[in-house]
């Protein structure tokens, strides 16, 4: 567990993390004076506190890697900790649709966040922004969600007991920060919930409708806004589908055709929502409807652990489950381009080398079983440790080696 400090204050990260109210006066002061909180992941090997950049996100406050820092926070236990880039201040091409700089994310994606016409469902896409150039790719929705688990490093487990929401939506708010989104500042059009908490409802609802209001539509122009939460449920409704998050009472409608397509796209999490053995995150695209209603026009859906470690099939999920009961070290690799595709399932940081761990549960599909093979060979040629697991044989039958 990580320690921080601030305002003459020493408590863990993930208190922070999950309390953000409680200790907002203490990180405003912070940030007023000396202008920073630091971190003590090196504090108890004799290293020197690190400085962390104190960000405000409406009514409260979050906590970021200092740029140019990350490199120097403990790479197995620390949330803050980041490979350095390549070459200068932001990594990747300026033409990439995922930029991290040291103010937040920039990211372009592939639909537009205003739009000239009242009532386009799926219909306008990134270029019609004025702010954008012709040549700059942009990202689809499920590819920005898994870059910001990425950077924030939830897609690694460093031997914790749980992780819950409000971890997760503090990690995501310190990679957003002060970035752009499709040229708009990122803390005007993206709203991440926060975790619900009785004493605090009035606020988060406070802050979310504060958030919606912006999100309008006049008779020439209907501006949109993301919003990153849990899915709860999507049910049936008289014009088509209401979905419902688990952070907030508000719900928002959505077509027939986007839920159908949502449901083809993201086939593995769409079973596994309401299940307690996982979380499915969503990243909404909503916009007002000419009646005052809001609306999904476009979705994006990410089957995760109970960890919120992101998985690719409900065999992961347990895989994953397991993982973390057993409080092993492990990361889920997440692609980031066509040359990832012969990554494992999950690898396992705490073994002496590290393990890989593949999942085979298409052992009926040919295709499937080539690129077994391949994956097999690959592993052996490069003398890997590798664990398997072949579906439906039970998981407790998977022997894992003991950590070192």
């Amino acid at each position: 567990m990580t320690n921080v400090r601030f305002d003459g204050l020493v408590t863990s990260l993930e208190d922070v993390q999950d309390n953000p109210a409680r200790f907002a006066i203490r990180l405003e002061r912070a940030k007023r004076s000396p202008g920073y909180a630091e971190c003590l992941c090196r504090s108890a090997a004799g290293g020197q506190p690190l400085r962390l950049v104190v960000r405000r996100y409406g009514a409260l406050f979050h906590l970021a890697r200092w740029p140019e820092e990350g490199a120097h926070h403990d790479r197995d236990t620390c949330s803050f900790f980041a490979v350095p880039a390549e070459s200068g201040a932001s990594s990747g091409s300026e033409l990439e649709a995922i930029r991290s700089t040291p103010m937040g994310i920039n990211a372009r994606l592939d639909v537009s966040l205003t739009v000239r016409t009242v009532g386009t469902v799926r219909g306008e896409r990134a270029a019609s922004d004025s702010t954008r150039s012709a040549t700059r790719r942009s990202a689809p929705l499920l590819g920005f969600l898994q870059r910001l688990w990425h950077e924030a490093r939830l897609n690694q487990w460093s031997g914790e007991a749980q992780r819950n929401w409000g971890t997760c939506s503090a990690q995501i708010l310190a990679v957003l920060g002060e970035g752009k989104m499709n040229g708009k500042p990122v803390q005007d059009v993206v709203h991440v919930m926060r975790r619900y908490e009785e004493s605090e409802i009035a606020t988060i609802k406070a802050e979310f409708d504060a958030f919606l209001g912006r999100i309008h539509t006049t008779p020439t122009t209907s501006d949109r806004g993301v919003i990153i939460a849990e899915i709860k449920a999507i049910d049936p409704s008289k014009y088509g589908f209401v979905i419902r998050l688990r952070q907030t009472f508000e719900t928002f409608y959505a077509s027939k055709t986007l839920i159908e397509n949502a449901a083809r796209s993201f086939r593995h999490a769409w079973p596994m929502i309401g299940k307690p053995e996982a979380r499915i995150v969503a990243v909404l695209v909503v916009e007002r409807t000419k009646d005052g209603n809001l609306r999904a026009i476009d979705l994006a859906l990410q089957l995760c652990n109970r960890a919120f470690i992101p998985c690719d099939s409900s065999y992961e999920v347990e895989m994953a489950n397991r993982l973390v009961v057993e409080r092993r070290r492990f990361d889920k690799p997440l692609r980031r381009d066509e040359s990832d595709d012969m990554l494992p399932d999950f690898r396992l940081t705490d073994t002496a080398r590290p393990t890989a761990i593949e999942i085979y549960g298409m052992e009926s599909n040919d295709a499937y079983r080539a690129r077994k093979l391949q994956k097999q060979a690959l592993y052996a040629s490069r003398n890997e440790p590798c664990v398997e697991w072949v579906p439906p044989s039970p998981l407790s039958s998977v022997a894992l080696p003991a950590p070192a």
